[in-house]
């Protein structure tokens, strides 16, 4: 028996031209910095994470 394989939605026209528009725009906003105390948070994460061990 086989399966309708739905179709993908393709942007065409003006709409994928003010997409790609908006698209660009964002990728040139500026990109929020952590604080310090979120970079050493994240850090300590990161090291647990690593320094994690399943039990055998």
């Amino acid at each position: 028996m086989a399966i309708t394989i739905k179709t993908i939605p393709v942007l065409e026209g003006q709409a994928a031209i003010e997409f790609v528009e908006q698209a660009e725009k964002n990728a040139r906003l500026k990109t929020p910095k952590l604080s310090e105390k979120s970079r050493r948070r994240l850090q300590v994460a990161l090291e647990k994470s690593r320094q994690f061990k399943f039990k055998s």
